[in-house]
């Protein structure tokens, strides 16, 4: 077991609490308050630590209550981390008043009332994630949005003008708790009547295993002129402590008959034309290519090889750093590339304008659609399941209809 992460984890559990507990102490004299951070703390340790080892062992999955107790957990972490800003800030301006007054040679001037009200305003504060969380984790993550997109392109033959492709991403099937609204959420992509369905990776956690209760879901859904998927970083296999390579291969197998089953050509650093009345485009997909840890498992020139430049290209890539480092520079144009992976940070704020994520902090391309020139553009999808924080707050699981135009 990684035990450095373990420890690191715990410390920062363990200070913020000691920290938050301190403070309130001062001016909340009640015996349950005092009783309630240390009982919390033991708490919500052992339950991240129960989760964390199902994690790290690759065998995550989600019933209610497992899910229910994490994301409580994880929920009230976040007040305290917003109770921790706000008594911070005002220790800080307590000691800027100390330095200011000893500069000025000014007797120190204690203000009790300004830093009760400091504490208890933090306290009410920190409501406000702990309540939209709460909706974020028992509605939310199953409140699914269909998002229409129109894509415009004079390369794109006629005979295609109004082809309808759908495109979901990161099922994470060890993630779910609730089958019949996944279910619901699968009937909405053949209500759409798709010409074509696109998987851009992460269909489970750890292990192929998570994703066989969905099958027949899978194998139900229903498009004209096919189904098409790549693999994310969570198919490999990779963060599973594995007995062996031979366990790891036979997992990964397990992945290339799953597709197979339910119907779906798993494009692996390939393509394949889609025709109508003798006009072609193509759909090509890459394997994994991430930057800094994630794997670099694509090879973009082999998929990429047998297409024709002037060819209206589709192209799957899991991660949409893939196209900011490589699928945007590449001399074949890829007209529409569509990826996943940042699941908007299964969080977002409205704002004029659109909404703010702290996928931002992290992905330059984490949400929605962009261009490059008046060829190439990027979708990046938020999302089908969700990981980690078994919730989504104001981003919502996504199916995507593109519908192109010539």
């Amino acid at each position: 077991m990684r035990i450095i992460p373990v420890l690191i984890l715990v410390t920062i559990f363990l200070l913020v609490d000691w920290y938050i507990y301190k403070s309130l102490a001062k001016t909340h004299t009640k015996r349950w308050i005092k009783l309630l951070f240390p009982i919390s703390s033991v708490v919500h340790l052992l339950v991240y630590l129960i989760y964390f080892l199902m994690f790290y062992n690759g065998n995550l999955y989600a019933p209610y209550l497992m899910n229910l107790l994490v994301g409580i957990t994880f929920l009230i972490f976040v007040g305290k981390l917003f109770t921790l800003i706000i008594l911070f800030s005002e220790q800080l301006l307590n000691i800027f008043l100390r330095l200011f007054n000893i500069f000025k040679r000014q007797e120190r001037r204690s203000i009790p009332s300004r830093r009760s009200f400091v504490r208890n305003t933090s306290l009410g504060l920190a409501s406000i994630p702990l309540l939209t969380g709460f909706f974020g984790l028992i509605i939310g993550k199953y409140l699914y949005k269909v998002n229409h997109i129109k894509i415009k392109s004079p390369r794109l033959p006629e005979n295609f003008d109004g082809f309808k492709v759908v495109q979901i991403s990161d099922f994470h099937a060890g993630s779910f708790d609730w089958f019949d609204q996944v279910k619901e959420g699968m009937q909405k992509i053949n209500d759409l009547q798709p010409d074509l369905i696109v998987f851009t990776g992460d269909l489970v956690n750890n292990r192929t295993k998570e994703a066989l209760p969905f099958l027949e879901l899978w194998s139900n859904l229903k498009a004209k002129y096919g189904k098409f998927a790549v693999l994310g970083n969570h198919d490999y296999g990779d963060y599973v402590p594995w007995n062996n390579e031979k366990e790891r291969e036979e997992n990964l197998h397990a992945m290339y008959k799953f597709y197979q089953d339910a119907g779906f050509k798993l494009l692996l650093n390939e393509s394949q034309l889609i025709e109508i009345n003798q006009a072609q485009i193509a759909i090509a997909g890459v394997e994994n290519w991430g930057t800094g840890r994630f794997p670099k498992y694509g090879k973009l020139d082999e998929a990429l090889k047998n297409i024709q430049y002037d060819m209206f290209t589709v192209l799957l890539s899991h991660d949409p750093d893939h196209w900011k480092e490589q699928i945007r520079k590449h001399e074949n144009p890829v007209d529409l590339s569509l990826s996943g992976h940042t699941h908007g940070a299964q969080f977002g704020v409205p704002i004029p304008g659109g909404v703010w994520s702290p996928a931002k902090w992290r992905y330059d391309f984490w949400k929605g659609i962009y261009k490059h020139d008046d060829i190439r553009h990027l979708y990046v999808n938020t999302g089908f399941g969700f990981l980690g924080y078994p919730g989504r707050v104001n981003m919502p699981p996504e199916i995507t209809l593109f519908e192109l135009n010539s």
